[in-house]
């Protein structure tokens, strides 16, 4: 697969990608977390998100690269493939600072990954010098810490006015990630007596967190993208003027304004 771009995601409103069953702990609704435990949102929710926005502005375009209707035939592929949104720069409480954000050694190692197959240099630069911040937990020392580049504080307000994220050990970073998530206690009324007949709550990633994605293509076609080759369409550029800089709904509570997510395309290819 040939890499295409970098998905740059700032969360406008709190975010919610549940794991679709109740839960036993003490969050009833919580966020789907990969096998460390860390929270992701899967590239399913990422399509389908982007999908439904494209469709609007350009149907033939967004089942091209995003793929058919399931029983529609010969046009089921999609010509790109996107991997998981990882949160990784979080905002946090911080006692000195009113806020700070906060990353962890294995969040910077996962998207060094992602961005090492992509072909793009970093998005930030380290800085050794060791620190300490206190936030929820307590007094924590930090690893290092990262100037981040202008492409990615220019993505929102509140990571803008940040000059550095504060990279935790892993040992305390997973525990650090842990208070920086937002959980909200729902109900739901009974239309007659006014009283609650079912309460319940849900996990967010907060406002202001900085996820990353990648859109690889597939040297595949489908009849979409070869009826928009004969229009002499570039799908690439057409993709790229439809969907970089907008804003889409992730993780289907946009009903009650949340998961309002900034999209910023960076092409690598």
């Amino acid at each position: 697969m040939v890499p295409k771009y970098l998905v740059l995601a700032y969360a406008i409103t709190p975010i919610h990608v549940g794991a679709g069953k109740s839960s036993t702990g003490v969050v009833d609704s919580p966020l789907v977390r990969d096998s460390i435990g860390y929270p992701i949102v899967y590239g399913s929710s990422l399509k389908g998100s982007l999908k439904s926005f494209l469709i609007a502005k350009n149907e033939s375009l967004a089942k091209c690269v995003f793929g058919g209707k399931p029983e529609e035939e010969n046009i089921l592929t999609s010509k790109y493939v996107l991997t998981d949104l990882i949160p990784v720069f979080y905002p946090v409480s911080s006692i000195d600072e009113g806020y700070i954000y906060i990353t962890t050694r294995y969040l910077i190692n996962h998207i060094e990954d992602l961005m090492s197959r992509l072909g793009i240099g970093s998005l930030y630069k380290e800085s050794k010098e060791k620190s300490e911040v206190r936030i929820f937990l307590g007094k924590i020392s930090t690893e290092l810490s990262l100037q981040l580049s202008d492409e990615v504080r220019s993505l929102g307000n509140l990571i803008k006015d940040k000059n550095r994220v504060y990279v935790l050990d892993n040992s305390i970073g997973l525990s650090a990630v842990e208070s920086a998530l937002t959980r909200v206690t729902r109900t739901e009324l009974d239309d007659n007596t006014k009283t609650s007949k079912n309460i319940w709550s849900e996990e967010y990633i907060p406002q202001g967190t900085i996820l990353l994605s990648g859109i690889f293509e597939r040297e595949i076609s489908n009849s979409y993208c070869e009826e928009l080759n004969r229009n002499n369409v570039n799908i690439d550029n057409e993709f790229l003027k439809l969907i970089d800089n907008v804003s889409v709904f992730i993780g289907g509570k946009e009903s009650i304004g949340k998961g309002l997510t900034k999209i910023k395309l960076k092409r690598v290819s």
